[in-house]
């Protein structure tokens, strides 16, 4: 399943830019955002917290300056 294959991709990579899923998996970068969203909301993965160099002005920094998702590992919070 390509939801769970997303999951794994960061995991083995500890961190993945939303564009290298993209390619990785030939999906728009949108079909990967709604993706990284589901993992998000159940904390397995989290965004970059940076501040993209357009200081998230413009409307490409959602899928391409900020787009860095990180594995989040559980051991990191305890």
């Amino acid at each position: 399943m390509i939801l769970s294959d997303v999951r794994d991709y960061v995991r083995e990579h500890g961190r993945a830019s939303l564009r290298d899923i993209a390619v990785k998996f030939d999906l728009p970068e949108t079909a990967v955002l709604e993706m990284l969203a589901h993992w998000e909301h159940k904390g397995v993965i989290r965004r970059s917290a940076e501040v993209p160099p357009c200081g998230g002005k413009c409307a490409g920094c959602v899928l391409q300056c900020a787009a860095v998702f990180y594995w989040n590992d559980p051991n990191l919070n305890k």
